[in-house]
């Protein structure tokens, strides 16, 4: 199917739910090209406040619309909307949901670190030139959807390079964290933090209101303190994180049979309406290290 058939016609752009700087950037691009509205769901994080407010986007929710072009997520039930018109998927997962790809009238879904990197090759392929505005969005995305650089590879900085332009690092930070976090919460959360070891592993339980504060700890002192494992109590639930190496032997092996067993439901990373943490530290008692 040509794209450009979509300019026009009357489309709404959305992404997901707790929509993030990708999925926001992505529905940007998508206004830039095809032109249309938009709706972009309550967002989770203050990056995503910052760049909806740099980007100047708003929460509409249009009716008159006659298709309707998805991005950044792969499955029918994380989007906050009916799917009642034609639709298209712009995605970089890994196609979970195999029907509501099947169902799509078109489909650019390339298994990759961001959602933008696959809308900047297709740009590149459709000849469209991208602006200086729309770049710096990418540029953010890709260093938020990447755990700020902690996944990123030489791919990565490669194509963070071209969407950065004559823009600096640092221009970044006065978008993301623009939106403070309450300093006596945080200060709280760290004051009440659990320390313990297991089995030579160095854990974290602690308390936070906001997942801007989780994202603070993990970005400010978890590698700092030499931490494994961060166990986080969230309004939602239980939120873990660990180290890369981790991932394999303690996640998928300890941890991921008791996310079966009970039937708990993860989203965005957080096992939701969960917080037995006592749990997992049983579980590491199987824990054999290396």
């Amino acid at each position: 199917m040509d794209l450009l058939y979509f300019k026009s016609k009357k489309i709404l752009h959305t992404t997901h739910k707790m929509a993030d700087c990708d999925g926001i950037a992505s529905v940007y691009w998508g206004l830039k090209v095809f032109g249309g509205t938009y709706y972009i769901p309550p967002y989770e994080l203050r990056s995503a406040y910052g760049l909806l407010k740099y980007l100047n986007l708003s929460f509409t929710h249009p009716n008159d619309f006659d298709y309707i072009f998805v991005y950044d997520t792969d499955k029918r039930e994380d989007l906050d909307i009916n799917l009642s018109k034609p639709y298209v998927i712009f995605d970089h997962h890994n196609k979970r949901d195999r029907k509501f790809f099947q169902n799509a009238l078109f489909s650019y879904s390339i298994t990759s670190s961001a959602n933008v990197i696959n809308l900047y090759n297709l740009s590149i392929e459709l000849g469209i030139e991208l602006d200086e505005t729309t770049l710096f969005s990418f540029a953010i995305a890709l260093y938020t959807d990447t755990a700020m650089f902690r996944t990123a590879r030489k791919n990565e900085f490669l194509y963070f390079s071209k969407f950065l332009g004559n823009k600096k690092f640092e221009d970044i930070y006065k978008i993301i964290y623009q939106k403070e976090i309450s300093q006596e919460n945080f200060i709280s959360s760290i004051k009440n933090a659990k320390f313990l070891n297991k089995n030579n592993l160095k854990i974290c339980i602690t308390q936070f209101k906001t997942h801007d504060e989780f994202y603070a700890f993990i970005d400010g002192l978890f590698n700092v303190l030499n931490l494994d494992i961060l166990l986080a109590l969230l309004p939602e639930g239980l939120r873990i994180h660990l180290k890369k190496k981790h991932v394999q032997k303690i996640y998928h092996a300890l941890f991921v049979p008791i996310q079966k067993e009970y039937n708990i439901r993860r989203y965005q990373g957080i096992w939701l309406n969960f917080y037995d943490y006592n749990l997992l530290l049983n579980a590491l008692d199987n824990y054999k290290g290396g």
